[in-house]
């Protein structure tokens, strides 16, 4: 039997669902000793540079937690859509295709959650219409995907404005805030 080890009273119900923005960089493995998890929220993280995506409609966002003889794990799966579709953005999006990556997402309650943080999750299809992209980001995590709104602006660094995505897999900023996104 599991013990309660607390009360919960009744909350308010004006909280809004949905995911207002998704900030994305490239995975790499994470050491233990890098980190600082309370089993809640990440205190600590090597410093990342994340790219801003705004979002026509609401993604579609599951966190599943799975049992078997192995333990518990939590499968994680996140559909992003895009308009406006261009050549260029096209061809841009298909460079993500079966890569790994962190996600954070930001929930309307202004919470920041990192997916991904231990084997990141894996862009695994691109469906493309006449007016919108939508790619696919599925994965499996050990833990449920932990806040990081204390590490936001310090550990975790959105990058906002132009990108360019090349094909040596390097990250630079320039000292006029245009990043470039070397493959």
């Amino acid at each position: 039997m599991v013990p309660i080890t607390a009360n919960r009273q009744v909350q308010c119900k004006r909280t809004i669902g949905g995911i207002k923005r998704v900030f994305l960089a490239p995975y790499k493995k994470v050491q233990r000793s890098e980190i600082t998890y309370d089993g809640v929220s990440l205190l600590e993280f090597p410093e990342t540079f994340f790219y801003t995506f705004d979002l026509v409609q609401g993604p579609a966002f599951l966190q599943q937690q799975n049992e078997n003889e192995g333990g518990k794990s939590f499968d994680v799966s996140l559909s992003l859509t895009f308009n406006k579709i261009t050549a260029f953005d096209n061809l841009q999006f298909q460079k993500l295709l079966k890569k790994d990556y962190f996600l954070i997402i930001l929930d309307s309650n202004g919470d920041y959650f990192l997916l991904g943080f231990r084997n990141g999750l894996t862009a695994e299809s691109l469906k493309v219409s006449t007016t919108q992209y939508t790619i696919d980001f599925k994965g499996m995590e050990e833990e449920f995907a932990p806040f990081v709104n204390d590490i936001m602006g310090t550990d975790i660094i959105t990058v906002e404005g132009l990108n360019y995505i090349f094909q040596d897999g390097k990250d630079f900023i320039f000292q006029n805030d245009i990043n470039f996104i070397f493959q």
